[in-house]
């Protein structure tokens, strides 16, 4: 496999070695050097640039258009790479996510990441236009070319590929960066990119570059230092682009404030020399420069500039006292922001930090809970930093609203990619699953994950559906249902039935996703109703342990189950709260597309997709259901015996309710009790059975009553259909006798 060799600097000149490109993004999207470029990010929000500018100076410094043997001048040039360094840069946080896509679906881009200040982008270019491969084709055709022959070359490439880009992007590009030298500083990027396909494509230079001659430091002779004045020592040394460039800047601006006039000369280098010293600039180098420019003057340049780095660093450390008399709050805020970052779990109700000088593996950039032995291993860094305070006080402030809220939910979904509104990612879930009735499946499986993500984001909206998933056991359906969530909200599962009489379990309506129900068939009847009570419960009010009142807390947990028992439900009065399909065969190792399953159920959710059912679906879903329910005993029993009148029959006798039941009990072995009678008339009102008050006052019912030889065939196909469901391990009870008839 091709790559690009880079080279790695100690400081910005000096060679330290090289490296690939393939080597510095896997770094980039790892985090090497997380912890520096999140304090270059938070100075850059606080708007402390300079601060910012000089942090980023800790980064290691690369070279990718250019190798280098000693140091990074042409006369060390030992290669060139035909890769066109681009920089991009004052960004808008709102234009990062839509240009990094237009830039990584350019063919010729091979690698690019997120700059440290978050503002920017790298991006290392390849053109691949015939134009390109003609001028490459004549620059390198040869066995050797001079270093000016390759600075025009350089300079011609450089310019069509930033008006590539520019026409691509549709945006300028920084021209500062056009030479052949130019360097880059790594960062942190989990998403940097690199185009393997067009890695193997390039055409690595093979012509010899004939160096330029080493310029040789001029002798000179050193003036006798008079009284008072600097050393001059260091003047031919050697000056860093970068720190010409921010000279240049602090002598723009010196020059709106100052004069450089007989009177005022000490004055204007002073203050010059002061702004050198904000922008990190050493003495050496500003010496130097500042002698390049006002050499013509005749006067003692070194010791004005000297005096201004001398009384800067001074009143620095005065200032560094003063801060030491800084209020101890003021001390604790300001070094927990530049050593770690806190936030609240505004679903688990925890916090949770990242610490910048993190080292273990896997654990650069990651969250972790706040535990009592972080906020102990806090406490005594602070006190080793000589900022002295309480560990109490310490919690106190960490646990307020410094802490900045965190909604993972929010996070994860809002922060998707759009659906492409093309790929029917849901419907592909759906297809790892085959059922009994697919349309059925598919349509429940799509409103349920819509109504997930809408119960988990939005206050008012409550997933009121229970997905079931039937299937004899060893299919794979808990595996399948574990994996419905993405890696990042794996937490926020779980799995067991709620106990409404434990506030523990109860909270976890609203600190979990996903609830799965494995226990599903075990559930008594008194269970069931309890469930379909919180099924449709928007919130939880409860009192957390060490609280001192209760609190409300939103529901966001959607239910899911699993049973072996085709026959699950057991209430008569309605399942149209479960949504069951039968399963035949279940795929559980095709990954699940999770961004796009739940990009797509955002974009219904957010274009009005209805995910609930209403009118005759209702109607439907409850007739559906009655073929998974577990029939009452005294229920199937009263067809064995009666059926309801109709207008048309002639023998029609009423019935009391008890009367039914004291035939349905006698010959049916079925206790005759309260509850019992109660269940019989909730059959014969349901059912619609005629009824009539008598003069009593008692209700009754018109019945047929079968004769003998219709009692006996009914009752047979009770039995079958008992001992149908033991023999799929379904039933429990023994054969009814034979009739007394």
């Amino acid at each position: 496999m091709k790559d690009i060799t880079i080279t790695t600097y100690n400081g910005y000149s000096t060679v330290a070695g090289e490296t690939t490109l393939t080597q510095v993004i896997k770094e980039i999207r790892e985090g090497k050097n997380l912890a520096i470029v999140q304090r270059i990010e938070k100075l850059v929000h606080q708007g402390e640039t300079e601060k910012a500018d000089r942090t980023k100076k800790q980064l290691p410094y690369l070279t990718l258009t250019a190798n280098y043997h000693q140091e990074r001048l042409a006369y060390s040039i030992k290669n060139y790479n035909p890769v066109i360094t681009i920089d991009i840069d004052k960004l808008k946080d709102e234009q990062i996510g839509p240009l990094r896509e237009r830039i990584e679906s350019d063919p010729d881009v091979l690698a690019d990441f997120l700059t440290p200040k978050r503002h920017g982008f790298k991006v290392f270019v390849y053109l691949q236009s015939a134009w390109a491969c003609k001028m490459r084709k004549a620059a390198f055709s040869t066995r050797e070319i001079t270093y000016e022959q390759l600075e025009y070359y350089h300079a011609q490439m450089y310019k069509a590929c930033q008006e590539h880009i520019e026409m691509w992007l549709g945006i300028p590009v920084d021209k500062s960066g056009k030479d052949i030298g130019r360097g880059f500083f790594t960062s942190f990027d989990t998403q940097a990119y690199l185009n393997t396909e067009l890695m193997e494509k390039i055409e690595m230079v093979e012509t010899s570059i004939i160096p330029p001659e080493k310029k040789e430091k001029k002798p000179g002779r050193k003036k006798e230092k008079s009284k008072g004045q600097a050393s001059e020592e260091g003047e031919t040394g050697t000056v860093e682009p970068w720190e010409k460039l921010e000279y240049r800047k602090a002598l723009q601006t010196t020059r709106r404030s100052e004069k450089f006039e007989p009177g005022n000369r000490n004055t204007f280098l002073y203050t010059l020399g002061n702004r050198c010293y904000k922008k990190g600039l050493s003495e050496k180098s500003v010496q130097q420069l500042v002698r390049q420019d006002f050499a013509e003057a005749e006067i003692d340049i070194a010791t004005p500039i000297h005096n201004a780095y001398l009384y800067t660093n001074k009143t620095e450390e005065a200032e560094k006292k003063k801060e030491d008399k800084k209020p101890v709050i003021t001390q604790v805020l300001e070094y927990l922001e530049a050593h770690y970052d806190i936030r609240r779990n505004t679903i688990l109700e925890r916090l949770e930090f990242i610490d910048f000088e993190e080292n273990a593996p896997g654990m650069k950039g990651k969250y972790r809970p706040l535990r009592n032995k972080d906020y102990n291993s806090i406490f005594v860094n602070l006190q080793m930093a000589g900022i002295s305070c309480f560990q109490n006080y310490l919690k106190a402030v960490i646990d307020s609203n410094y802490a900045k809220n965190f909604n993972p939910f929010e996070s994860y979904f809002y922060g998707l990619k759009p659906w492409d509104r093309t790929t029917d990612y849901i419907g592909q879930l759906a297809d790892t699953v085959k059922t009994k009735d697919t349309d059925f499946w598919k349509e429940s499986l799509r409103r349920w994950i819509v109504g997930m993500v809408a119960c988990a984001l939005k206050e008012e909206a409550v997933n009121q559906y229970v997905l079931i998933l039937y299937s004899e056991q060893g299919k794979g359906k808990s595996t399948w249902i574990r994996k419905l969530l993405p890696p990042e909200l794996a937490e926020y599962y779980r799995n067991g039935m709620i106990d409404p009489g434990n506030k523990d379990d109860l909270l976890l309506l609203s600190n979990r996703l996903l609830i799965n129900m494995e226990e599903f068939e075990g559930a008594k009847q008194g269970d069931i109703a309890a469930l379909k009570r919180i099924i449709t419960q928007e919130s939880v009010t409860e009192r957390k342990v060490y609280d001192v009142q209760a609190e409300r807390y939103t529901r966001r947990a959607s239910f899911i189950a699993s049973t072996n028992n085709r026959q699950c439900m057991q209430d008569m009065g309605g399942n149209r709260r479960f949504l069951l399909s039968v399963l035949t065969e279940i795929d559980f190792h095709t990954p699940v597309d999770y961004e796009g399953v739940y990009a797509q159920a955002i974009y219904l959710l957010q274009n009005g997709y209805r995910y609930w059912y209403e009118g005759d679906e209702i109607t439907g879903l409850n007739k559906r259901n009655e073929q998974h329910r577990m029939k009452e005993p005294v229920e199937e029993n009263l067809y064995v015996y009666y059926r309801a009148a109709t207008p048309t029959d002639i023998e029609v006798k009423w019935r009391p309710a008890a009367a039914l039941m004291g035939t349905i009990s006698l010959y049916g072995r079925i206790q005759a009790n309260r509850q019992t009678q109660q269940v019989l008339v909730q059959v014969l009102e349901r059912d619609g059975f005629p009824k009539r008050m008598n003069e009593s006052g008692i209700t009754e019912y018109a019945v047929i009553e079968f004769t003998p030889d219709q009692v006996s065939a009914n009752s047979r196909r009770v039995e079958e259909k008992g001992e149908g469901r033991m023999e799929k391990g379904e039933g429990k009870g023994e054969r009814q006798e034979e009739l007394p008839f």
